[in-house]
C-alpha cells in the first residue's frame, strides 16, 4: 500500500501544526544521533556493509541471542515481504485489524489470507492456518497480550510460525517482548522496529530474529546492500547510547490517558481503550477523511484516517499522543468539528 498511511502531509499544500498521524517517539530526533550522523555523511561515497554483519552481531549479542539469530532489514517492513515471500503460498491468519502491509505481502506471494479479529483472539485460539501476523502492542487499536497469554497462544500452535510485530513493543508497559525468548520457540519470528522509539523512520531500519533454522528460510531471499550507511551508523549509535534513548513512560502514557479522557467527554466521539500511546477514535458524525481533511484545512492538524484498516468503518481515526499543548490543540479542534 503505497499510499493510504500516516505521516503524509507531503501531499498537501496546508502547513502541519501538529502532526498526530504517525506513531514514532513524540521527542524528535535526538541531537546526539542527529550530530553523529552529520560526521558520517562522507560514508556514502562507499558501499555499506552489504549483510548488514556488524549491526547483526550487536544486535544478537544486546538480546543474548545466537549468531545468525538476526537480519537486519530495511525497516521492518521489508522484514514483513520477505517473510511472505519465503512463505509463499501459505496459508496466513491476519490478526485484525492490522498494518495493512501483511496482507499486502501476502497477497504479492500469493498466500491464502484469513482474518481473526482480535477481539475475539485469546491464549486458547487455535489456528488451522501456516503462518499468523500479530501485531503486539497492535497497531491500530493499541491493544497488547500479556507474556503468559501469548507464550500459551504459541505453544498451543506448534505446527504454526507466529510472526510478532513488536515495532511498538518500547510504547507499553502491558506486553512483554520474546525477543530474549526465542531459543524456547521454534516456531516463532519477532519484527522489530528501530526508527519508532528514536524518531528516524526516514532512515528505514529495522530487524528480524528468531532461531536460525527458521530465519534462514527468510534470509534466502534479501537482496546485498539493502540497508544503506547512514541508517547502519544509526543502529551502531543507538545500542552504543543506550541511555540516551529511553523513553518517559510514565508520562508519555500519562499525557494519553489525558488525551484519551478529554476526546472521550467529547459525545461526538467513541473512543476506545489502548495500553499504548496512540488510540483508535470513531466520529459519530460525518467520515475519518473528512475529519482529517478538515482538520488540517481548518487547524493545521494532521490524523490518520484509520478508516482503510480491515475490520474499522469510515468514521474511525487514530491518533499518537504529542506533547500537551498539541494534545490540547487537538482537543479544541474536535470540539470545534463537533459545532461546524
Amino acid at each position: 500500500m503505497i499510499q493510504g498511511h500516516g505521516d503524509d502531509g507531503y501531499l498537501y499544500d496546508r502547513p502541519v501544526v501538529a502532526d498526530f498521524s504517525s506513531n514514532v517517539w513524540r521527542g524528535g530526533l535526538q541531537p546526539g544521533l542527529q550530530q553523529h550522523l552529520a560526521t558520517k555523511l562522507p560514508g556514502i561515497a562507499h558501499y555499506p556493509d552489504a549483510g548488514a554483519a556488524r549491526l547483526q552481531g550487536m544486535l544478537e549479542t544486546q538480546a543474548g541471542l545466537g549468531a545468525e539469530m538476526v537480519m537486519v532489514t530495511n525497516g521492518a517492513t521489508e522484514a514483513i515481504y520477505l517473510v511472505a515471500q519465503a512463505f509463499a503460498g501459505a496459508t496466513t491468519t491476519i490478526v485484525a485489524p492490522a498494518f495493512a502491509e501483511y496482507a499486502d505481502a501476502g497477497k504479492l506471494h500469493r498466500h491464502q489470507l484469513q482474518y481473526l479479529l482480535w477481539d475475539k483472539l485469546t491464549a486458547d485460539t487455535r489456528f488451522s492456518s501456516d503462518l499468523v501476523f500479530l501485531c503486539n502492542p497492535n497497531n491500530p487499536t493499541g491493544h497488547a497480550l500479556e507474556e503468559s497469554a501469548l507464550k500459551q497462544l504459541i505453544q498451543g500452535n506448534k505446527h504454526t510460525v507466529f510472526v510478532i510485530d513488536e515495532a511498538y513493543i518500547h510504547f507499553t508497559r502491558q506486553a512483554t517482548s520474546l525477543l530474549s525468548h526465542l531459543h524456547h520457540y521454534p516456531n516463532v519470528l519477532v519484527l522489530r522496529s528501530l526508527t519508532k522509539n528514536v524518531c528516524i523512520p526516514g532512515l528505514r531500519l529495522g530487524y528480524v530474529a528468531g532461531r536460525k533454522s527458521l530465519l534462514d528460510r527468510v534470509r534466502a531471499g534479501r537482496m546485498p546492500w539493502a540497508v544503506n550507511s547512514l541508517a547502519l551508523e544509526a543502529g551502531y549509535y543507538i545500542l552504543e547510547h543506550p541511555a540516551d534513548f529511553i523513553i518517559p513512560l510514565d508520562e508519555l502514557l500519562a499525557d494519553t490517558y489525558r488525551l484519551w479522557e478529554n476526546i472521550r467527554q467529547l459525545p461526538e466521539f467513541k473512543v476506545y481503550p489502548t495500553h499504548t500511546h496512540f488510540l483508535l477514535f470513531e466520529t459519530l458524525t460525518g467520515t475519518a477523511a473528512r475529519l482529517k481533511a478538515w482538520l488540517l484545512e481548518q487547524e493545521g492538524i494532521l490524523i490518520r484516517d484509520a478508516s482503510n484498516f480491515y475490520g474499522l468503518e469510515q468514521g474511525h481515526c487514530r491518533v499518537a499522543c504529542r506533547h500537551p499543548a498539541d494534545n490540547d490543540l487537538l482537543t479544541s479542534a474536535l470540539y470545534k468539528w463537533t459545532l461546524h
